[in-house]
């Protein structure tokens, strides 16, 4: 008989990623990746940059590379994949963070013992990823303006207490009391300019926890993002209008709100302006251009999402 070879799988993890809660499944994910015929080498990651090092160094030895973690620890497996000089491995991706909205864009179930095993069965679904100045990449998201200070995380016990509707309503009027950044936007598409309290460059079908805020027709591999600019908020009509946009999830209807679908864009501002990217700090900047990635990497899902 001739010998089984076994997949090579190596599964990076943040052990404090969402409260640990990984410690009580590490044993299940690792079973399910046994039975479907992973030899794995398991790698908790121990600071920063230390998982997209490891995985960096790991270039040739495996055939998937799974993560799980939050939206950093995503980030860090994607930017070094992207940095494979030969063969991309597919990625897995078991979240354990907040809010996980790339995950639900790629229909990844919460369940932590369910992702691994959408994993294991999984098809390959190339998907595009951004790039930022042609050489940090994002996978789902950057944003500048109100909620980049703090995670992309809701409050949950907020949204429990006050339902939605209110927590939007409360989350717009704290826009009116921002700082604007004024900002020259130019893409192929649009060029704008003016004062804007948050601006977004984005590939999810979920914001924050709210599904299709820009939109219904997101693609995750058609190589467009979406960009959406919210105005400076002047008056109460602004406020209402905009509180009104959020609560039916169609922004594109509100005078306040630029959006718009692109492969490029690129911002200035006579001020450095901070920038988030999935999250995580992204740097201070007067000028910053953003592109996309067709198809950059494969991940490892149990079906096609949604919109593709």
């Amino acid at each position: 008989m001739g010998q089984v070879i076994m997949m090579k799988m190596l599964f990076v993890f943040n052990p404090n990623s969402g409260k640990a809660q990984i410690k009580n499944q590490l044993m299940k994910i690792i079973q399910v990746f046994s039975k479907a015929g992973y030899e794995i080498t398991v790698y908790p990651t121990k600071a920063s940059l230390d998982g997209y090092q490891h995985i960096l160094d790991s270039e040739g030895r495996y055939d998937v590379i799974t993560c799980s973690g939050g939206d950093g620890t995503l980030n860090e497996t994607v930017a070094a994949v992207l940095k494979y000089k030969g063969e991309k491995p597919p990625i897995g991706y078991i979240p354990s963070g907040t809010t996980n909205d790339f995950a639900a864009s790629l229909g990844i179930p919460r369940n932590m013992v369910k992702a691994a095993v959408n994993i294991a069965k999984g098809k390959r679904f190339p998907c595009d990823v951004g790039m930022v100045n042609g050489e940090r990449s994002f996978n789902y998201v950057a944003a500048f303006g109100a909620f980049t200070r703090v995670s992309y995380g809701t409050p949950q016990n907020l949204k429990n207490v006050l339902g939605h509707q209110a927590y939007v309503i409360e989350a717009v009027r704290s826009l009116s009391t921002i700082k604007p950044q004024y900002m020259r936007v130019y893409s192929e598409e649009m060029h704008v300019e003016g004062n804007f309290v948050y601006g977004m460059i984005s590939n999810t079908d979920s914001v924050g926890g709210i599904k299709n805020l820009t939109g219904n027709d997101v693609n995750l591999q058609d190589g467009l993002f979406e960009v959406t600019l919210i105005r400076e908020l002047n008056n109460p009509i602004a406020v209402q209008s905009l509180i009104n946009a959020f609560i039916t999830k169609d922004l594109s209807k509100c005078d306040w709100v630029c959006t718009w679908k692109t492969s490029s864009v690129r911002f200035e501002s006579p001020q450095p302006v901070s920038w988030t990217l999935d999250g995580e700090y992204g740097g201070e900047h007067t000028e910053i251009k953003f592109s996309v990635k067709e198809k950059a990497v494969d991940f490892l899902i149990g079906g096609v999402p949604a919109n593709n």
